[in-house]
């Protein structure tokens, strides 16, 4: 079986440090993503931006549908 590229959480979701141990565990694959973008030839600060529009996006999306 192929190892997850994001850790699984350390803590409940409901404990008081999931959300930055979420943030831990995402931001190697962002810092990543965002490389990968500059090295295509988009500029990374407009990229940062674009991944904040998308998750916003899908979060609003996803709090519609309940």
């Amino acid at each position: 079986m192929a190892e997850l590229a994001i850790r699984k959480p350390v803590h409940e979701v409901n404990a008081a440090r999931y959300d930055s141990d979420c943030q831990e565990a995402l931001a190697g694959s962002l810092d990543g993503l965002l490389a990968q973008a500059e090295a295509a030839g988009w500029d990374r600060n407009r990229a940062a931006s674009a991944v904040m529009y998308l998750a916003a996006k899908r979060l609003n999306a996803r709090a519609e549908s309940w």
